[in-house]
């Protein structure tokens, strides 16, 4: 089995973006994979004096503010009147009016990188008005970067991919939040749970991966069919989202609609979604 690549095995970014990438595009990849670089050396358990609780069973690292740290100063200097807000707000920037704003979030995983498990992502979208118009997400430890524009299509390590279909409901493997108390805020607690219990008693199998921002680019290259979540902000879907629409497939809340302020988002392939949807109306 090949081992996780150091950093000197890590290659270059610009051959794993689409060829047609705009410069924009390509300077969120570099940052991403320099953020990246801190976060894949600096993976181990970390002790209880070691996490600090922004919220009940929420952690931040010391990895977290100094990944946003590295990501934000590098975007600062490239788009210097652009507004940037960080998830752990370290960094954040305010630029000129009506001007574009990055979304930062460091490790998108934060409990999974804590306990020392390798698998988590960074992510950083950028939208203008109230649009994602690009983002990049990077799993450090598999060196593994997925980048889309909109209109551009979405690329793993400079590969075209999109979602694939599925051929029956017993033959889908879907991802799901399993949400900590107080977490879902788009449906109550019984309506979630039944969604997931009808996805177990049904499809090939409910995944539980901790990153909701690698989940749903799984989504969009077909490693998963759907995935679901609540309580989620713009930091962690935001680029996943734009990923999976540029895949061919589809993005809504729980009801089909557009995605809430709750963040309640629902991703999957085309011939899933409607099916997905009707779990949280049963």
């Amino acid at each position: 089995m090949k081992s996780n690549p150091s950093p000197t095995e890590i290659t270059p970014m610009s051959s794993r973006i689409s060829p047609n990438a705009s410069p924009r595009l390509a300077a969120l990849a570099n940052a991403v994979l320099i953020g990246g670089a801190k976060a894949r050396g600096s993976l181990r358990r970390r002790l209880d004096g070691e996490l600090l609780a922004k919220a009940p069973r929420d952690y931040q690292t010391e990895i977290d503010v100094a990944v946003e740290r590295i990501i934000a100063d590098d975007l600062s200097r490239c788009f210097p009147t652009y507004t940037i807000k960080g998830e752990e707000e370290v960094s954040n920037h305010d630029g000129a009016d009506g001007a574009p704003v990055i979304y930062i979030d460091p490790i998108d995983g934060t409990t999974n990188f804590a306990w020392g498990i390798p698998h988590f992502g960074m992510t950083i979208s950028i939208v203008e008005g109230e649009m994602v118009v690009a983002g990049v997400i990077y799993d450090a430890m598999l060196d593994e970067l997925f980048s889309a524009e909109a209109g551009g299509g979405s690329y793993l390590n400079g590969e075209q991919i999109c979602c694939v279909s599925s051929k029956g409901i017993e033959d889908v493997l879907v991802g799901a939040g399993l949400p900590i108390p107080g977490q879902l805020k788009a449906v109550p607690e019984d309506v979630y749970f039944a969604a997931l219990k009808r996805l177990m008693a049904t499809t090939a199998g409910v995944r539980r991966l901790g990153s909701a921002a690698l989940s749903i680019a799984y989504v969009a290259c077909g490693r998963l069919d759907g995935f679901f979540e609540d309580g989620l902000s713009l930091h962690d879907y935001g680029a996943s989202a734009l990923l999976v629409r540029e895949a061919g497939g589809m993005t809504s809340s729980f009801n089909g609609g557009p995605i809430t302020a709750n963040g309640d988002i629902l991703v999957s392939n085309e011939a899933l979604h409607t099916w997905l949807v009707e779990g949280f109306r049963d």
